[in-house]
């Protein structure tokens, strides 16, 4: 049904992720669903934004000819609800800010642990320095990670632009 240089958009209430017309209407039947079928991904990427501008609440998946089986080539939100996506540059630099922040608190906190001298005291500051500087380290690997799928990403999307196949 679609040739391998089409792409597929579906779309769905941004804030319920429940399938929705392109109007944002949600359909009567829970598991009905419709897709919209482009020649190309610009075309499909002009189409979601001018969308979106029509019915902020609609959040618009834009996947290649394999559909559903891999993450999305590019997904359409209003401008004013981009900012709060994990792999906006704004949250991936916030994310990074509390990481040094908390290996900055976190190193201090577990040498001040060495020189306290009662083993309660010693062991609960100890822990909460290791703790601060684990979650400064999960963190940092989750804006990498972030960073690599976008990386991908943006790959598979300039391959459907230049009407490649995606099966790569």
């Amino acid at each position: 049904m679609i040739r391998p240089d089409q792409v597929v958009v579906f779309a769905k209430d941004g804030s319920t992720s429940v399938s929705c017309d392109i109007d944002g209407a949600r359909f009567a039947d829970a598991s009905a669903g419709t897709c919209a079928i482009f020649d190309s991904a610009a075309e499909a990427r002009a189409f979601c934004e001018s969308a979106v501008l029509r019915h902020p609440s609609v959040q618009f998946d834009i996947f290649d000819a394999t559909g559903r089986s891999r993450p999305p080539l590019l997904t359409v939100v209003h401008p004013a609800k981009a900012a709060s996506r994990d792999a906006h540059p704004r949250s991936q630099r916030r994310r990074q800010v509390m990481a040094w922040a908390l290996i900055a608190i976190g190193v201090p906190v577990m040498v001040s642990a060495y020189g306290l001298h009662d083993g309660g005291d010693q062991v609960f500051v100890g822990f909460l320095g290791v703790s601060m500087v684990i979650g400064a380290g999960r963190l940092l690997w989750y804006n990498l990670a972030l960073r690599e799928t976008e990386r991908a990403r943006e790959a598979r999307l300039a391959r459907a632009d230049n009407g490649h196949s995606p099966a790569a």
